[in-house]
């Protein structure tokens, strides 16, 4: 057993031995007050219990309770007074963070009165709403067309998932989100290009997001403002609630598969179609290459060619028997020889390959000699069909393997323990890469472990053990075809890169997990909690070697396709990272009165890290190579406080808070930002390594003020005003990274400040038809020292970037933006066999950035302090992830047991659920103008079309022998709708041209970079169709 498994099962271990009780950020409230049904007086003393928790509260003098720590879900109430019939009400909701508000009205008992029991009845408007956020539990999932998690955030209007699969939201940066697994945070510790982070994010770094819908209770995202208690976040905030095992053991498994198949526009990448193959596929190509003809010297006799195509003639010597040259002007067993080589290594494995496998001799003419003829022989070549062997360049068809996906949860009772529970899910997911991949298959795995236990009724203990592990590529992954793999990426010249895939190794992901909460409750009212958590995340891809010697030598027949370029060769990455993180967090919640909900705590998280890799073929390229490559280790470090108070009224409920927090990245750093010590041997000095004296870096702080009011005005209506001053650590890419190329190449700025945001948000409920909810929001977010781009030059710095003035990136918080829009939302509330929601979004996001692109030290003689150049541009421009439209729609029908057209009492169409989701947003912004001398200032002008969506999925649920069958069918991009890929600014700005003016795009055969990217023209997926079969208990 390796020592990654036996770490897994040691960590379940541990989860059963040290169990925990719910986490308070995952946790609600429910409050109300209990009168007598005819008078309307309070009932002081009367008994509140939640049947499933066997805990509860009294209700004080004015008939007020709280019952606080209730973990999400649909609870069962029992409310109980000396005189009076006992109350049941059911299905009670509790979501996340929030109240739920009960009113009790309680008859006078009669000889005969027997228990009362009723049904809750689901709130229309939400009255504690004090900032935007949308929720959506278990049940709602199933019915949502969807993979993952990730498909349910991207209903949300005010969320966009990037081209890398980052995520936007309200128009804020890829990494400003705090995503959380019930309470604890997904890190994402190393998001950058191994060797090379100045580049930017790798592919797919939100993998972690995809969490297993069946171990989902509950999952909200907060889009606006949020309390003092979340911190480390500029955008927002989404918080998982996992599911919890009950008294009886239950569980669910299912498989989904969707048949092997190409999942791109366009031809197949390895047609026989495709103008290489029409070409170099053909022996008598290869005859005509020039490579192959003999110097003339070296000719015997008149060359001769047949149909243009030109063969060696021979006679036969019946004496010698050997054929004997009389016409060669080609070397032909050559040209045969690298055609085998071509066709075998362009062809994928396992795939039928036509060889040549020797010649016979055939009569082509006869030579006349007087009234004698000479038979003049020529070869024809003999071809096979055969399978052909591993490719080792890593050609294979794509359209082979299908997706698979197994998900599963279980949970129940440990043992007879009384209040002790466990839930177990789990799923592995294998999905093919839309393009051709070295991994040819993203792996996910997922496996999560909850255990809850009550030991007395004031101590309780929760834990949580997960395992994560992602097996993919750096730049492939995403859903986007830029993005699937290097074949689709620029920077791999697109297409050119589909001969080579062996260049790029997998890299695996790992995480570990393992949190435990202590709760102590001395009284109803009052709780205290310590949190601790430890997260392992380790990132390994490992170099493999290559050889050239598998290809044919390079010459006209590469049609420009890339190759392996020196031998010995091997795989372009190596990366080697680990970082530990452990955190803590205490809280200590108060129950002041009916109206004061009390909340404060500490915070602290500290990442232990080590991180190795190179982008170049040398694992010792950090010293004496010229190839990109990192090596660093940090202890960075992070600590909040704050303290925050829930009030609830009867026409107001504020949430104000403060919070107070600080870092340091805690590393060495310069002393001399102009003078780093460098120690390569190949930099751009050959006379000093640079100043080895280092320092700490700076302790950054913040205070940050949180405010959200609501106003409810009756039963049908709230107004709600929230502002708050948010901030959020900048990523590690940006302060402790530091590449290398020949010199320093990019060095992190260990002393970047916090970056911020600054909230401002309005909106209204209001109850239709006590049916429906419509929120309107409007929201401005400003954001200031945002982290910018800059180049700094000194004699360390990269020589090959600039011989006579090396320099090396860094990172300044220099840049500012600002987004305001405003969001529509309609909700079905009631319960009932039509389930939909809608949503609108209006939205403008602006960016810019103050100060000087490029500075030199004070002193420098090469640019003098006073001729720093500063950036010219507009100080409102529209950014990237603008979306200044967005609608998203989800409508699902269900058919209840015993519904719909019947005969003979069986009922076809009972217990099936249709839905279906819709999506439509404005095109990504790009730039486009005749003339620069006359528009100078333009940037993001024009937008590329807009984007549509319709997804559809059918379930049906049935019951036998006391076990629930299901049957579905999910289709995504049920229209195969297509979305135009945006032109690469810095390379593909001709083909932006020419689709602006003509409407030509690469899928034309007329366009001339049609050969390399007409699979390219579309960067979604085409129609897909998944099938689900499960059992549930």
């Amino acid at each position: 057993m390796n020592k990654k498994r036996k770490y897994l099962l040691f960590l379940i271990f541990s989860s059963v031995l040290f169990t925990s009780t719910i986490f308070a950020q995952t946790a609600g409230k429910i409050s109300g007050r209990v009168i007598d049904a005819d008078t309307g007086m309070p009932l002081p003393g009367a008994n509140v219990m939640v049947a499933e928790l066997e805990t509860g509260s009294a209700t004080d003098l004015e008939g007020n309770f709280a019952i606080m720590r209730i973990y999400p879900g649909k609870y069962t109430l029992k409310i109980s007074f000396i005189g009076y019939a006992p109350l049941t009400i059911n299905d009670v909701r509790v979501s996340i963070d929030k109240t739920t508000f009960v009113d009790v009205p309680m008859k006078v008992q009669g000889i005969e009165t027997q228990e009362v029991v009723v049904t809750a009845k689901r709130p229309v408007v939400d009255k504690d709403k004090t900032f935007s956020s949308s929720s959506i539990e278990s049940d709602e999932m199933k019915e949502i067309p969807m993979e993952g998690l990730r498909d349910v955030l991207d209903l949300n209007t005010s969320l966009e998932r990037n081209a890398n699969g980052t995520y936007s939201l309200r128009g804020g940066g890829s990494f400003d989100i705090n995503f959380m697994i019930d309470g604890v945070t997904q890190e994402n510790s190393n998001s950058g290009v191994p060797g090379t982070n100045y580049m930017g994010e790798k592919s797919n770094t939100s993998w972690k997001f995809d969490f297993n819908p069946l171990g989902v209770k509950q999952m909200e995202l907060i889009s606006g403002g949020f309390s003092a208690e979340y911190g480390n976040a500029q955008s927002g905030v989404v918080k998982v609630a996992t599911k919890e095992g009950t008294v009886k053991f239950h569980g669910d498994i299912r498989i989904e598969v969707r048949p092997a198949g190409k999942y791109h526009f366009g031809d197949y990448l390895y047609s026989k179609n495709n103008f290489e193959w029409q070409k170099w596929g053909n022996l008598n190509s290869w005859f005509n290459a020039d490579e192959f003809q003999l110097p003339e010297s070296e000719q015997i006799g008149n060359e001769y060619s047949s149909n243009g195509v030109p063969y060696n003639l021979f006679t036969y010597d019946e004496t010698t028997s050997e054929y004997l040259p009389y016409s060669v002007s080609i070397r032909d067993s050559l040209a045969a020889n690298y055609y085998n080589t071509w066709v075998k290594t362009h062809t994928p494995e396992d795939a039928n390959v036509d060889l040549i496998t020797g010649y016979d001799w055939v009569i082509d003419s006869c030579l006349y000699t007087g009234s004698d003829s000479i038979p003049i022989y020529r070869k024809q070549w003999k071809t096979a069909t055969t399978k052909n062997g591993n490719n080792n360049l890593g050609v294979y068809d794509y359209r082979d393997i299908p997706y698979v996906r197994t998900m599963f949860g279980f949970g129940g009772p440990i043992g007879k323990l009384q209040g002790w529970t466990f839930f177990l899910s789990g799923e592995r997911r294998d999905k093919p890469t839309r393009l051709p991949t070295y991994e040819k298959t993203t792996l996910y795995e997922n496996f999560n472990l909850t255990t809850v236990s009550k030991f007395t009724e004031k101590f309780r203990l929760r834990s949580m053990t997960q395992y994560q592990h992602s097996r993919g590529g750096i730049f492939s992954g995403s859903d986007d075809i830029r993005w699937a793999s290097p074949v689709g990426n620029v920077s791999f010249h697109t297409g050119q890169q589909k001969y080579l895939l062996s260049t790029v190794a997998p890299k695996d992901e790992f995480s570990w997990i393992q949190s435990m909460t202590m709760t102590y409750v001395p009284r109803s009212e009052t709780f205290y909690e310590a949190t601790f958590s430890h997260t392992y995340e380790r990132y390994e891809m490992n170099t493999v070697p290559l050889s050239t010697t598998v290809q044919v030598p390079q010459g006209d027949w590469d049609e420009d396709y890339t190759r392996l370029v020196w031998d010995p060769s091997g795989t372009l990455y190596n990366q080697d990272s680990r970082t530990h993180t452990w955190a803590f967090k205490g809280d200590f919640t108060h129950q002041f009165s009916s109206l004061n909900h009390l909340k404060g705590g500490i915070h602290g998280t500290q990442w232990n890290m080590h991180y190795n890799s190179v982008s170049s073929v040398y694992a010792n390229a950090f010293i004496y190579k010229s190839g990109f490559a990192e090596w660093y280790e940090a202890a960075p470090y992070y600590f909040a406080a704050y303290f925050q108070d829930k009030m609830e009224y009867k026409g107001l409920i504020a949430n104000i808070g403060v919070r107070a927090e600080g870092y340091n990245m805690n590393l060495d750093m310069p002393v001399d930002e102009y003078y780093p010590f460098y120690q390569g041997t190949d930099g751009a000095s050959s006379t000093s390594v640079g100043n080895p004296e280092t320092k700490k870096p700076s302790t950054h702080y913040a205070l940050s003020p949180r405010l959200g009011l609501s106003f409810p005005i009756g039963e049908r209506t709230a107004f709600r005003l929230q502002y708050g001053h948010f901030y959020a650590m900048p990523i590690f890419r940006h302060t402790i990274s530091r590449s290398t190329w020949g010199g320093w190449i990019m060095y992190g700025n260990p002393d970047l400040d916090f970056r911020k945001t600054v909230s401002y948000e309005f909106g209204i409920q209001h109850s239709l038809m006590e049916t429906h909810r419509l929120d309107i929001v409007a929201y401005y977010n400003d954001r200031t020292r945002q982290t910018v781009n800059i180049r700094r030059h000194f004699s360390m710095g990269s020589y090959l970037r600039s011989a006579t003035d090396p320099y090396a990136a860094t990172y300044v918080n220099t840049g500012y933006g600002a987004t305001k829009g405003i969001e529509i939302s309609l909700d079905k509330i009631t319960p009932g066999r039509w389930k939909y929601r809608l949503k609108y979004s209006l939205s403008r996001t602006s960016s810019g950035a103050y100060g000087a692109t490029e500075i030199w030290a004070e002193d420098d003689p090469k640019a003098p302090y006073d001729m720093r150049i500063y950036i010219s541009r507009n100080n409102d421009n529209i950014t990237s992830e603008d979306k200044t439209h967005s609608f998203s729609a989800f409508v699902s029908y269900t058919f209840p047991t015993k519904s719909g057209i019947h005969f003979l009492k069986i009922y076809p169409f009972q217990n099936l659920t249709a839905a279906m989701s819709y999506t439509a947003k404005s095109g990504i912004p790009f730039t486009y103008v005749t003339s620069y001398d006359e528009f100078f200032d333009v940037s993001n002008n024009r937008r590329y079309p807009i984007e549509y969506a319709t997804d559809l999925s059918v379930s049906k649920d049935f019951k036998l022998a006391g076990y629930i069958f299901t049957f579905a069918c999910r289709i995504q991009n049920l229209f195969n709708n297509k979305w135009l890929t945006p032109f690469d600014s810095s390379v593909e700005t001709d083909d932006m041209q020419q689709w602006v003016e003509t409407g030509m795009t690469w899928d034309n055969p007329k366009h001339p970079n049609h050969n390399y990217n007409y699979f390219r023209v579309y960067r979604n997926t085409p129609r897909e169709i998944f099938f689900t079969v499960g059992i549930g208990f």
